[in-house]
């Protein structure tokens, strides 16, 4: 797991940077905290300001990507980014 040292970043721009990784998809909030978008090609980007690790991390948000068809044909199913 990497937990970037971005105390410097906003929030807007962590969001800014989540949306960016769902491209055209909008990112919508599905309960509080927690944002997603689904592409069309089945990659789930979740944006959330929740996590189980929070009080290990620090982190104030984590972006999920899964299901990524080109992360999975390197072994990847999962991808987690957490920004402090």
């Amino acid at each position: 797991m990497k937990v970037l040292e971005s105390e410097a970043f906003s929030d807007q721009k962590i969001r800014e940077y989540a949306q960016q990784l769902a491209g055209d998809v909008p990112l919508k909030e599905v309960k509080e905290g927690v944002y997603v978008a689904k592409l069309s090609d089945g990659t789930k980007v979740t944006l959330r300001s929740v996590s189980s690790s929070n009080n290990e991390t620090k982190a104030r948000w984590t972006i999920d990507i899964r299901n990524n068809p080109s992360l999975s044909k390197a072994g990847n199913k999962k991808i987690e980014i957490k920004f402090r």
